[in-house]
């Protein structure tokens, strides 16, 4: 006679944080390689966009890897606020279906961590859920800038953060990296550790913080402004899907290719790197894109945050896809660059 399944409580759970393009994922990624070994770990990702790109960029298009990890997504708006109902249902069937010794959570550029936290402390989830440090990750280059300062999403991410990290430090110089410091020091209530990385590798003891259940939100009423709109689903030229979804003052569109489609490695940074969407947007306006494509090549993944670019080989192998976030008032003429995009292709 079979016994029940134990009873799952207190697993250890971690929020990480931050604005577009600050490293969370890659951060994750990083973590994940420095898991112990036997312990079986899940991911929970959030992107604004309705094409997931996360999911690929974890390098597998499979939801659960051989390495002890299991990831999910919940993407098209934000999971802290009109979301909070499939947050629940994702995170109560991860861990029903994973069982994991720790989960962490990466919530979208865009979301507002209370709402989070109050699921997370909430029946259902308070007796199941040990949260412990929320990790906010941010780019000392533009953290002064005051367009970020002023955003109340950036704002409140900083300051429900246990630990806040200056992520890129080796891109910064060392008046921005002094800036960080200062003003880091200078938050209220103090924060538990403060510090510096590189490619996102933290320690993974960070992760065993305790966190600061006393931190109450600046701003409680913005986790509830409702999911994004959309999404709008197009089919465009050659069968390829558009979605299209806006809120919180940005827009997103993402597209996905069919796995026949080939693309010219070079023409495609030419078009999607900076000074990249000439002629439908301007470099300064992309505030994040992500993109997974097979290439003449490879399958390469290609990761930017403004104006820095990565790309790298990928493991994912389903199709081509792509997502791009930008200010409401400076989206560009998206079926245009879907064009563009269609012209890179090498086997047509």
């Amino acid at each position: 006679m079979s016994s029940a399944p134990r009873r799952i409580e207190n697993v250890p759970t971690n929020l990480i944080t931050g604005f577009f393009g600050v490293g969370k994922t890659t951060a994750i990624r990083n973590f994940l390689k420095h898991k112990p070994t036997g312990e079986r770990w899940a991911v929970l990702v959030n992107e604004f966009g309705d094409v997931p790109i996360d999911q690929a960029a974890f390098g597998t298009d499979d939801q659960t890897t051989d390495s002890g990890v299991v990831i999910r997504e919940i993407s098209g708006g934000c999971m802290c606020c009109a979301m909070n109902l499939p947050m629940r249902v994702a995170v109560t069937e991860l861990l029903r279906q994973a069982r994991p010794d720790r989960l962490l959570i990466e919530p979208t550029g865009l979301g507002h961590p209370a709402g989070i936290i109050d699921e997370l402390r909430t029946e259902p989830l308070a007796d199941a859920i040990d949260l412990q440090a929320v990790i906010c990750l941010v780019d000392p280059r533009f953290a002064g800038d005051p367009r970020i300062q002023e955003a109340p999403v950036f704002r409140d991410q900083v300051h429900l953060a246990d630990v806040l990290i200056a992520n890129k430090a080796d891109l910064a110089t060392e008046e921005q990296l002094t800036s960080f410091q200062i003003w880091a020091e200078a938050l209220f209530p103090a924060k538990a550790w403060i510090g510096t990385a590189v490619q996102a590798e933290i320690d993974r003891t960070l992760l065993d913080f305790r966190g600061d259940g006393s931190r109450a939100p600046l701003f409680p009423d913005l986790h509830s402004h409702g999911a994004a709109t959309g999404p709008q689903m197009n089919t465009g030229q050659d069968g390829v899907q558009r979605f299209e979804n806006s809120g919180t003052g940005y827009h997103a569109c993402g597209w996905i290719f069919s796995n026949d489609d080939i693309f010219d490695r070079d023409r495609l940074l030419d078009l999607l790197g900076p000074p990249g969407l000439t002629g439908f947007a301007k470099a300064s306006i992309v505030e994040r894109l992500k993109g997974v494509f097979r290439t003449d090549t490879e399958w390469v993944l290609i990761d930017r945050a403004r104006n820095d670019v990565t790309v790298s080989p990928i493991a994912y192998r389903r199709d081509s896809r792509l997502e791009v976030i930008t200010p409401e008032d400076g989206a560009p003429d998206w079926r245009a660059l879907e064009v563009a995009i269609l012209d890179c292709r090498k086997n047509v």
